[in-house]
């Protein structure tokens, strides 16, 4: 039985990677869309999003005419051969329409992840009659979405049992944790801020990025007794953060790893002049919260340090005074919001029950 996975930046990768690993002993032909860790597992892939992610208009329409070829491999793909689960895993824009199309050539639709599942207020409108099923990441999700129609489903956030035998380790804590996104563009913008802030940090520096970034990072960065490593391995960036004192955040995914891993961070977040010029001109407003631990507690108990608030004054004196206690407090919190730890574990019984009604 085929199940073809749809994942377009890091994170999905990841959540990809998860699924693909119990599902292949089961016997399932597993292929679709991926980055470097499905393809670490010698899956067949469609298409290469590894170097997908975008955080301007520019910069989106780029890549998605870049990305029109593979999409019309991913149908051609889904319409060769016999049907079975399409998986696809958040990245709205060309997953709904793969969506549809799946359902059209006779595939059953477990969307893993919908978009924006992290808003309180709404829920993507189309997700009910585009998915069979539904299992999303946060519990107000799976509320909403069942609702308006989904068979939708929280089984606790992946990210628990993926990282469950490394969050559950006692690892000594020394030196720093330092995040810097997965994309070259926050990599560039932060880089040279982080490092200035850093230089005198009297411990070692660990810096988990994509391999094919890890060039970059070495130019950039000019402590040389801190550890660039390959951040695509199984346990890289959760290691990491669970053996640090302390860690510096890039917002996204990794805010969230670092909260369950109970490191206390700072969250930055930086774009260049252009794409700061861009926002304002299309009136975008920013958030309150931009880090995911903000964001699910509803509170500022992380940090942020966005755009302007960055600096090298502002970083050296948010990190050395640091409410832990507070941010511990808030991490515990987190944890029991997004516990069970049985969300891939009940997604594989999930996907085995819509094969078999192919």
């Amino acid at each position: 039985m085929r199940v073809f996975i749809s994942a377009g930046e890091a994170s999905g990768d990841l959540y990809g990677s998860a699924l693909a690993a119990r599902l292949l002993p089961l016997g399932f032909e597993v292929t679709g869309l991926g980055g470097s860790r499905m393809a670490a597992l010698g899956l067949p892939l469609i298409g290469d999003s590894s170097r997908w992610g975008s955080i301007s208009i520019v910069q989106s329409v780029r890549e998605g005419l870049r990305g029109i070829g593979t999409y019309n491999r991913l149908k051609a793909a889904l319409r060769a051969g016999p049907a079975g689960v399409f998986v696809p895993i958040d990245f709205g824009y060309m997953n709904l329409r793969l969506c549809r199309f799946a359902r059209e050539a006779g595939w059953k639709v477990l969307y893993f992840i919908p978009p924006g599942s992290w808003r309180r207020d709404r829920q993507g409108a189309d997700i009910p009659k585009l998915a069979d099923e539904v299992v999303t990441n946060f519990p107000w999700s799976a509320e909403m979405l069942s609702r308006m129609g989904a068979s939708a489903h929280f089984y606790g956030h992946p990210l628990l049992e993926i990282h469950s035998e490394v969050l559950k380790s006692d690892l000594p804590r020394s030196g720093l944790a330092v995040l810097p996104g997965s994309r070259r563009s926050e990599m560039e913008q932060l880089l040279p801020i982080l490092g200035m802030a850093l230089s005198d940090y009297p411990g070692t520096i660990t810096i988990p990025v994509p391999p094919r970034h890890m060039e970059l990072v070495r130019r950039l960065w000019n402590r040389g007794l801190d550890q660039i490593i390959d951040g695509s391995k199984d346990g890289a960036v959760i290691g990491t953060l669970k053996s640090a004192e302390r860690a510096v955040v890039c917002s996204g995914t990794a805010t969230l790893e670092a909260t369950l891993a109970k490191t206390p961070m700072v969250a930055v977040y930086k774009v260049s002049k252009a794409v700061e010029i861009e926002t304002k001109l299309i009136g975008f407003k920013r958030p309150e919260f931009v880090s995911q631990p903000n964001i699910l507690l509803q509170r500022g108990v992380v940090p942020e340090l966005i755009q302007e608030d960055l600096s090298v004054t502002s970083l050296r004196d948010t990190l050395g005074n640091l409410d832990v206690g507070r941010q511990l407090q808030g991490f515990d919190e987190i944890e029991a919001l997004l516990s069970p730890a049985t969300c891939l574990t009940q997604t594989v019984e999930l996907i085995q029950k819509l094969a078999a009604q192919v």
